[in-house]
């Protein structure tokens, strides 16, 4: 029989786990309505993250051809979610950017969470509130430990670029 922390563990990670799959079809279902694909929610959460990024960094991440990243994203243009502007140190190379449609595709999922969520916790009883509140301050301390110790494994940064 597994001991006690381990079944905690795999019951809590499957709660989890349905959570999300639960908010992400909340705010996806219209979405997706809108011939946004998760593909395209995916590259947009990318592009976000990152501000700007080029469409041969873009097939490196998700593991795709150029030609098939140029395709997806020449669709996603299409439809107003993202647009492309030229390198201005290499005009070879074609930068991905957030287009107002993309920020609000973005945004609408967001609020969309927010919304479900905060339903979610409504119901909660004031005790279950106090528990949830106790929990979420424990996952908070152990992701700093984790990011600290991350930290510290990681090597010195130093400029590997050559002055010349």
């Amino acid at each position: 029989m597994k001991p006690k922390r381990d079944l905690l563990l795999t019951e809590i990670a499957e709660r989890m786990a349905a959570m999300r799959s639960s908010a992400r079809q909340a705010g996806f279902r219209h979405l997706l309505g809108q011939s946004i694909s998760l593909t395209h929610l995916h590259i947009l959460d990318l592009v976000r993250s990152k501000a700007s990024m080029s469409i041969g960094e873009l097939a490196r991440t998700l593991d795709i051809s150029l030609a098939s990243a140029t395709g997806v994203v020449s669709r996603m243009e299409e439809r107003g979610l993202v647009h492309r502007t030229r390198d201005a140190a290499d005009r070879r190379v074609v930068n991905l950017e957030l287009a107002n449609g993309g920020d609000a595709a973005l945004e609408e999922i967001e609020g969309r969470g927010q919304e479900y969520f905060g339903g979610l916790l409504r119901s909660l009883t004031v005790r279950d509130l106090e528990h949830l509140r106790s929990g979420l301050a424990a996952l908070q301390r152990a992701s700093q430990r984790v990011r600290d110790d991350a930290a510290e494994l990681r090597p010195p940064r130093t400029d590997q670029r050559m002055i010349t």
